[in-house]
């Protein structure tokens, strides 16, 4: 078999530059010359020789992580852990894979966006604007995570914020399914002096009240805005991250829900059941 690159010494132990060996076009365009410089790679395994894969100067392929096929890593991306990138995938835009991840198909990686943990991407999938993959999550399809959208739980097929889907981005960000149209979340707060009254950890004129209705006035109504106005509830596993004494459990109608991001459901409103504590 014909070489398509061969490895060039760095000044770090186990880690080469590969330099092209023949000429070929990638499938974003551009076209390699015989001795033009491609990214970094821990040894061959990394990179097959066949196809038209490659990987650009500013990009890296470490561990036991592989590219094959016609994928493309490009502009700053990296593939570490044991990921594979294969088919007509493209990284681009500082996208990095790690883990047992793989992405494949003619999936498109961007703008900071990440896989992890035993995440798959493929099909006709789009990750930009710093969306992530993680657990055992399955993006494919014609899938588009966007606006640091967190996906988890279950499989993907389209743009759940683009269409609103706010039942399957509840599932596929936080595990959450809603009973009877409302959804149980949790909030960080802090303690006043009447047991059943709590600040706001970011707005500490803004109450919440036991058995009361809390809702923000001027609320964002922008699903592709993150952290921004409006309440901000999540998870049980994820509110005990945050800062705050108190964690209340409230009940918040989907019809009130206008975005999940970030692992986060950003709500006009919600109502307050009670502290929780733990059993």
């Amino acid at each position: 078999m014909y070489k398509k690159y061969e490895l060039i010494e760095t000044n770090y132990e186990d880690r080469y530059r590969i330099e092209a060996l023949k000429d070929f076009q990638l499938i974003t365009g551009e076209v390699i010359k015989t001795g033009d410089l491609g990214g970094i790679v821990s040894g061959k395994h990394n990179l097959s020789q066949e196809g038209n894969c490659w990987i650009s100067y500013h990009t890296a392929v470490s561990d036991n992580s592989r590219v094959e096929d016609n994928a493309v890593l490009k502009d700053f991306s990296c593939a570490c852990g044991n990921s594979k990138v294969s088919g007509n995938a493209v990284m681009k835009d500082n996208s990095t894979i790690l883990d047992f991840s793989t992405i494949s198909g003619n999936a498109v990686m961007k703008d900071w966006s990440r896989i992890c943990d035993s995440s798959t991407v493929s099909g006709n999938a789009v990750m930009k604007d710093y969306s992530c993959a993680q657990g055992d999550s399955i993006i494919t399809g014609n899938a588009i995570l966007q606006v640091f959208q967190r996906i988890q739980y279950g499989t993907v097929t389209t743009d759940l914020l683009g269409t609103k889907n706010l039942i399957g981005a509840l599932y596929a960000e936080l595990g959450v399914v809603p009973q009877n149209n409302k959804v149980i979340l949790y909030k960080t707060v802090w303690s006043t002096d009447n047991p059943d009254v709590f600040k706001s950890n970011h707005r500490r004129n803004f109450l919440y009240k036991i058995g009361k209705i809390s809702r923000v006035r001027n609320v964002d109504e922008d699903v592709f805005k993150s952290c921004t106005r409006g309440l901000h509830l999540t998870t049980l596993n994820i509110a005990k991250n945050y800062g705050g004494d108190t964690i209340l459990e409230c009940e918040v109608d989907l019809k009130d829900i206008i975005t999940v991001q970030f692992s986060k459901v950003r709500t006009r409103k919600c109502k307050v059941i009670r502290v929780y504590k733990e059993e």
